[in-house]
């Protein structure tokens, strides 16, 4: 085993059946924790079921002199991520990690994507993190020790197009946030991760990324970072650390994590203002006046 860091935590993983999920789970459970191995079983798009991913990584991890359990339920329902808490409750007996990686990869843009698959997204991608939050956290804050990661993405951004799908990511970044401030100073902590990593759900997205660089959004820099993706085995380590005692302090964070790099993301924040007195004093401002100063104080 790789050392003991989390010795005697019990960890939740989402969608470790595969990708950055699965080498989470694999790393915190060489780190001592005991881990439930969460996944639905899903294809690419979030559907279907089976057993044999998350059967997969419970193996490895117990292979490799670990404790793991699996569990198949949906956390895209809220009683499916009920149902997953409750194993961590019933096998181990409490809950003291959730790093929340499940996902799917449901293409769609304003133009075309139907309105079942706008809220299917958001509830795979987004909602899923407020219902393992909304059962586990207050347990944590109760036993005084906890540690959530939720995985987003720089799509966030907005970039790659596709609103519903950064409509979740950076919903899940606001989430993160309001709820590092709701458990501060508790022993719990709340981040993000966006993972850089070759994943399926990563090769599904490539003629995306291929018609923007033919379109000329992003260039050959970006192509040749989207190619040589490096594995999610270099994810894991960013999310171990932030799940152990030493990130006590970190909370309310975005990191990315790829390859040999780690990064974090600057905060939401006022970048330039104009200011032209007390509202109680002045009128409210001409069209004619913000057609001279946004351009050349606010977007300069």
């Amino acid at each position: 085993m790789g050392g003991a860091r989390l010795e005697g935590r019990v960890a939740l993983v989402t969608g470790a059946g595969n990708g950055v999920g699965k080498e989470c789970a694999r790393l915190i459970a060489a780190h001592g924790a005991r881990v439930v191995v969460n996944d639905r079983g899903t294809d690419m798009e979030g559907r279907g079921k089976n057993s044999a991913d998350a059967d997969r990584t419970v193996e490895e991890i117990e292979r490799d002199g670990g404790t793991a359990v699996a569990n198949y339920d949906s956390v895209a329902e809220f009683d499916g991520a009920g149902g997953a808490v409750e194993t961590a409750l019933s096998r181990f007996g409490r809950i003291d990690i959730c790093v929340n990686c499940a996902g799917a990869a449901i293409d769609g843009t304003i133009f075309d994507m139907p309105v079942e698959e706008y809220e299917r997204t958001i509830a795979l991608q987004m909602s899923q993190k407020f219902y393992i939050g909304r059962h586990a956290v207050p347990r944590m804050v109760e036993q005084g020790w906890g540690r959530v990661v939720n995985t987003t993405s720089n799509g966030a951004m907005g970039f790659l197009g596709k609103p519903a799908f950064a409509a979740a990511m950076g919903g899940v970044i606001s989430m993160t946030k309001a709820m590092a401030v709701e458990t501060q100073g508790s022993g719990v902590t709340v981040n993000c991760i966006g993972p850089g990593a070759a994943t399926r759900l990563h090769r599904k997205s490539e003629s995306t990324f291929k018609r923007l660089y033919e379109q000329g959004v992003i260039g050959e820099d970006g192509w040749n970072a989207y190619v040589t993706t490096p594995p999610p085995e270099y994810v894991a380590p960013i999310v171990a650390w932030l799940v152990s005692d030493a990130a006590s302090g970190v909370t309310g964070q975005v990191f990315t994590a790829k390859g040999g790099y780690v990064s974090i993301w600057n905060e939401y924040r006022e970048q330039r203002v104009l200011y032209r007195g007390d509202h109680r004093e002045i009128d409210p401002w001409s069209l004619d006046e913000l057609d001279r100063l946004v351009p050349d104080v606010l977007l300069d």
